[in-house]
This record gives C-alpha cells, sequence and structure tokens, in this order.
C-alpha cells in the first residue's frame, strides 16, 4: 500500500487530520498520549522524547512512525508484512495503524493495545512468527554458510524460515524498502511478559534477606506460582497496578538489523550483523528481566 494511501486511510478512520491548520490543543491532551507513548517505547528499551516531537505536528508523524516501527522489531509480534504507521489528531491522539486496521490508541488501556497486536499475529509452536515478510512462495531453509552466502551476493529478494542459532532463532530476508534495496537479519526469543515476570519474581524472592519470609514465599509459589506468591507480600492493590502497566503486557522478544548500500550484498557484513544483532537482544532480554526485579520491588501504588 503506498503512502498517498495509507494517509488516505488514516484521514478517513481518525476524522479531520488538517496538519496544515491544526486545532488548539486541550492542556493535558497531549501529555497523557505522549506519556502513553513513551511509556510503550521504553518496554522496547528505546528512548526518545515524545513530548517534543508532538509539539510539531508538522513533522510528529514521521518521527513517531519510526518509534513505532523500531518498537514493532523488538516486541516480537512478527508484523513486517504490513505497514505501520502512527498518526497525531488535531486533538492531541496519537493512533497507531497497521495497514489500513486502526489497532489502536496510546491513551488507552495497554492490555488492551497489546491483544491488539497480538490479534494481528500468527505465532507457531516455538511462538516465532509464521507470517512470511514477503509473501508465501518466497521463503527457504538455511542449508549451509554457502548457500546463505550466494542468496546474500546474488539474489534478489529472498527470505529464509527460522533457523536455530546461536541458542535463539533466526531469519534474514531482502526486499526493496523505500526506493532502497534492503537485507534484514532478525533474531528471536519469544518470551511473553508473564515469563518475564515469573523470571523477576524468582530473582525479588532470592534477593529478600529476612530467610523466613523467603521460605514461606517459595512454599506459596508451589500453589500458585512465583509471581503470585511474591504479589501476596505485597499491599492489596499491588497486583492490579502491576497489571495497568504497559512492562506486563510488552517485552523485548526480537531484534532487527537493516543493511543497505553495498552492505546489503556483503556477506561479511551481513555475518557482523548476525553477531551483533543476537548480542544485542540477549542483552536487552537480560536488561528487561532486571527492569522487572526493580519494578517489583516498587511500592507498585
Amino acid at each position: 500500500m503506498s503512502e498517498t494511501t495509507a494517509r488516505q486511510s488514516a484521514t478517513r478512520q481518525s476524522g479531520s487530520r488538517r496538519k496544515d491548520t491544526p486545532a488548539p490543543v486541550p492542556g493535558d491532551a497531549v501529555p497523557s498520549n505522549a506519556t502513553g507513548f513513551q511509556r510503550l517505547l521504553t518496554t522496547a528499551q528505546i528512548d526518545a522524547d515524545v513530548t517534543g516531537i508532538v509539539a510539531d505536528p508538522a513533522t510528529a508523524d514521521a518521527q513517531l512512525t519510526a518509534l513505532l516501527r523500531g518498537a514493532l522489531d523488538r516486541w516480537g509480534y512478527g508484523l513486517h508484512h504490513l505497514e505501520h504507521r502512527a498518526a497525531l489528531t488535531d486533538t492531541g491522539e496519537i493512533q497507531l495503524f497497521a495497514g489500513k486496521t486502526l489497532v489502536g490508541r496510546t491513551g488507552e488501556d495497554s492490555e488492551h493495545l497489546a491483544r491488539s497486536y497480538a490479534s494481528l499475529s500468527a505465532p507457531n509452536a516455538d511462538g516465532l512468527s509464521d507470517w512470511s515478510v514477503l509473501g508465501e512462495g518466497w521463503r527457504t531453509t538455511i542449508k549451509s554458510q554457502a548457500q546463505l552466502r550466494v542468496l546474500i551476493e546474488d539474489a534478489r529478494d529472498f527470505e529464509t524460515l527460522w533457523t536455530p542459532e546461536r541458542g535463539l532463532f533466526l531469519r534474514i530476508w531482502r526486499r526493496t524498502e523505500g526506493g532502497q534495496e534492503v537485507t534484514a537479519t532478525e533474531y528471536a526469543q519469544p518470551v511473553n511478559a508473564t515469563q518475564l515476570l515469573g523470571d523477576a519474581a524468582w530473582d525479588a524472592i532470592q534477593g529478600i534477606k529476612d530467610r523466613a519470609l523467603q521460605r514461606e514465599l517459595m512454599e506459596r509459589s508451589a500453589r500458585g506460582g512465583l509471581l503470585q506468591a511474591f504479589l501476596s507480600a505485597r499491599h492489596k492493590d499491588a497486583e492490579r497496578n502491576l497489571g495497568s502497566l504497559p512492562e506486563t503486557h510488552f517485552t523485548v522478544q526480537s531484534s532487527v538489523t537493516r543493511l543497505t548500500g553495498e552492505d546489503a550484498r556483503d556477506f561479511a557484513a551481513v555475518r557482523a550483523a548476525q553477531k551483533t544483532t543476537a548480542d544485542e537482544l540477549k542483552a536487552m532480554q537480560e536488561r528487561a528481566v532486571r527492569g522487572m526485579v526493580e519494578l517489583l520491588r516498587s511500592d507498585l501504588r
């Protein structure tokens, strides 16, 4: 779908989009939506000044869209076959689109937004996306490094199936994006936010200095799980407040590196990108667990 078509679709679904003469924004509309988008980006470990971006409506859409696509590269839904866009409306609302579909708004409940994106995904038994980036008929198995070299150096467009590598799962594809040839390397390690919370709860319980309480919580975990055991020792609103946070619904499950120009057909450059991408994913997931531990240790109010 062309950019023009996408913008026309966004206009039809979001109401008026008078970017040349924007209507006055209510005092709390922009901060609320900007803060919501900022929190979403944080779950993908992306830093950005969203409030500053939405202060300039003329350039906001392009910048917000780039940030959304960067986050989706890390959330692991595997929706590379769709065109993703973020649109700032005249009322200061940030709307998120996948193709022509309005997926959600950044000011809404994080759980609902996560379910909306999950409904577009197609995970296989390993939790990996079954969606083809290029469409059916393009995918091939990585049989050897020699075969991969031929694909990278000589093929026009191609896409590999998921392949276990470096303790993760790898796929590589090439297609034209924005008028230039792009070779993309993606590593994935599916781990949903619930699993991550369980790992974080284990670390949090192990860090409790009161050994009697620690033993009691471990005994409770045998009945209701680590997270429930840990939350049972907190205040009555802890579980509800935790569930309202974006971090409990979005987390890093994949990482993508795109090469352009001469590097897109350079086998050594692609191999270097594989190592960098795999290392980056492992580091981000380790940081995510540490972040969850700190979150669980906070007052959760």
